[in-house]
C-alpha cells in the first residue's frame, strides 16, 4: 500500500499533506492541505492519512454537489477488515483524491490490512483525527461588490449604460441573493440566472445584455483581486444566426423614405415643435447623421470655418461633451442648404446673448442621457396629427436615430468613397494599417463632396423654414 504521496515526515513526526484540486481551491481557500499527526509510527501515520484522504474526497465532492458511485467489485472498509480478521488476501483498489489505494499482494495485502486494523482500533478509541473542516467560502459579498462598483466605476459610466448595468444586477441578486460570497458562484449558476430571464419572457437579446453587464462587476472583482475567474462572462451569446433571424424579423431601426420625410418636415408639422432649438436640431440630423447626443452637446466654439467651409466639430474638448468612439471625433461640414436656412444667425444670437452652447437649454447630465430630449420630442413630432409616421415593419424601430439611417443610405447612392462616408457620420475606419497609421484626417473640402448625396433641398420647402428657425 502506498501513501507516501499523502505523507511527509519530519523531526516533529508524520504530517498528512494533500494538494487541493484546481476547481476547488477558491472554495477550499487553500492550494494544499497540511495537518501535522504528531505519531512517529509509520503504520499509524498512513491509518491516519487514509481516513483522512477519504474525508477530503467526500468533501471535495460535496463541493462539487456530486455524489459518490459505489463502483462494482471495490469493497468497503469493513469488508476489507472482515477479510485480514479471517486471513484472506484478495487484490482491491480504494479511490482517493490524487489517486488509487491498490493491493495487488499478499505482502501488500497485510500491510493495508495492519493499517486497516490500527485504524479501526484508533476509531473505537475516538483517537482519530478531527474530521477535516471544508473552508466555507469567504470574501467579499454580491451586496457589497456592488456597493464597491457603484462607487467606483459608475460615476465615469454614461448614465443610460449605468442604468443598464443596475438593472441587470438587480436581477442577478434577487436570483442569487445578496449575500451570496462572490467566489462561490459558479458558471452554472450563472447560466441558469440567465436562462430563466429567456424563460420568463425576456427576449435572448436582452438576456444577452444583462449576462454582459453583470460579467462587468465580475470584471472589475477581478482586478481588484478578489477573483481569478469570471463566471458570468459569455454564458449567453448572440450567435450570428441569431443576429439574421431578429434583422429578418425586423428588429431594427428604420431609415425614413421621401414621403416620411416630406410629412416630417413639411412647415406646417415643424411649427409644432414648440422650441426653436428641437427644430434646429431635427434639420442638423437630417444634414449630417450625426448622432442626437453629438449634436445636443455642440458648443458654439465647435462652429468653425475650415478651408472657407463652415463645419462643425463634434468633440471632446469642453465639459460635458462625450463620444461613443475614436471615429466620433470629426469635422462636420455645414450643407449649403443649412446656411441658406440661416443657422450661422442663429449662432451669432447665441454669442450675443452670451451662450456657450448651441443648444444651452439642453441638459447634458440627466440619467437619460445627452439628447434625450431632442430624441423624445422628435418621437413625438412622429406621431402627430398630419405627421403619423409608422414603423413599417411590426418589430421596427423609428425615432432620431433613423435620420443617421437616412443619411447613410443617401450617401450609399453616391460614388464618394465608403472611407469619406464613414467619416462624416462618425463610424470606425477599417481596422488595418492603411487607415490607422498612414491616413490623415478628411479636410472640409474633401467631405463637402458629400453633399451631392443628400438632396433634401429638391423637395425642402427652405424658404417657409426659415422663419420658423430664428
Amino acid at each position: 500500500m502506498r501513501l507516501s504521496s499523502y505523507l511527509t515526515y519530519r523531526p516533529s513526526g508524520f504530517a498528512f499533506r494533500l494538494i487541493v484540486p484546481v476547481d476547488l481551491r477558491l472554495k477550499v481557500g487553500s492550494r494544499v492541505i497540511k495537518r501535522a499527526l504528531r505519531t512517529h509510527d509509520r503504520t499509524l501515520a498512513q491509518a491516519f492519512a487514509l481516513v483522512m484522504a477519504e474525508q477530503y474526497a467526500q468533501a471535495f465532492r460535496d463541493l462539487r454537489g456530486e455524489k459518490l458511485m459505489a463502483k462494482e467489485g471495490v469493497p468497503s472498509i469493513s469488508d476489507i477488515l472482515a477479510g485480514f480478521s479471517q486471513g484472506k488476501s484478495r487484490t482491491y483498489e480504494i479511490d482517493v483524491p490524487n489517486g488509487i489505494l491498490k493491493s495487488n499482494d499478499a505482502a501488500d495485502h497485510a500491510r493495508a490490512m495492519e493499517a486497516l486494523d490500527r485504524l479501526e482500533k484508533l476509531r473505537g478509541l475516538q483517537a482519530t483525527p478531527v474530521a477535516p473542516k471544508v473552508v466555507a467560502p469567504k470574501g467579499i459579498t454580491l451586496e457589497k461588490a456592488i456597493a464597491n462598483y457603484t462607487d467606483i466605476e459608475a460615476p465615469g459610466l454614461k448614465a443610460d449604460t449605468w442604468d443598464g448595468r443596475q438593472r441587470a444586477q438587480k436581477t442577478f441578486v434577487e436570483a442569487l441573493g445578496a449575500k451570496t460570497p462572490a467566489i462561490s458562484i459558479t458558471r452554472q449558476m450563472a447560466a441558469e440566472w440567465s436562462g430563466n430571464l429567456v424563460r420568463k419572457g425576456a427576449s435572448k437579446r436582452t438576456a444577452v445584455n444583462y449576462v454582459s453587464n453583470v460579467a462587468q462587476l465580475f470584471a472589475f472583482l477581478i482586478q481588484q483581486g478578489h477573483l481569478t475567474d469570471n463566471p458570468v462572462k459569455g454564458v449567453m451569446v448572440m450567435k450570428k444566426r441569431d443576429k439574421s433571424q431578429r434583422k429578418d424579423e425586423g428588429h431594427e431601426w428604420e431609415a425614413f423614405d421621401l414621403a416620411q420625410l416630406k410629412a416630417i418636415y413639411d412647415p406646417k408639422n415643424i411649427i409644432k415643435m414648440t422650441k426653436v432649438h428641437q427644430r434646429w436640431a431635427t434639420v442638423l440630423g437630417l444634414y449630417s447623421g450625426a448622432r442626437v447626443g453629438e449634436i445636443a452637446q455642440i458648443f458654439l466654439r465647435d462652429i468653425v470655418e475650415e478651408q472657407g467651409i463652415w463645419c462643425i466639430r463634434l468633440t471632446v474638448e469642453s465639459d460635458g461633451q462625450s463620444i461613443k468612439t475614436e471615429g466620433s471625433k470629426r469635422l462636420v461640414p455645414l450643407h449649403l442648404d443649412i446656411l441658406e436656412l440661416g443657422f450661422l444667425d442663429f449662432v451669432l444670437k447665441r454669442r450675443k446673448a452670451g451662450d456657450e452652447r448651441l443648444f444651452p437649454e439642453v441638459n447634458l447630465g440627466g440619467n437619460a442621457g445627452k439628447g434625450a430630449s431632442i430624441s423624445s420630442s422628435f418621437t413625438y413630432h412622429l406621431n402627430r396629427t398630419g405627421v403619423e409616421v409608422k414603423p413599417r415593419r411590426k418589430n421596427g424601430r423609428i425615432g432620431f436615430h433613423s435620420l443617421r439611417k437616412t443619411v447613410i443610405q443617401a450617401l450609399q447612392g453616391t460614388h464618394v468613397s465608403d472611407e469619406r462616408r464613414r467619416a462624416l457620420v462618425g463610424h470606425e475606419q477599417a481596422d488595418d494599417v492603411h487607415t490607422t497609421s498612414y491616413m490623415r484626417p478628411w479636410t472640409a473640402e474633401e467631405l463637402s463632396s458629400l453633399w451631392v448625396g443628400l438632396k433634401w433641398g429638391e423637395w425642402l420647402e427652405i424658404a417657409e423654414l426659415k422663419g420658423l428657425l430664428v
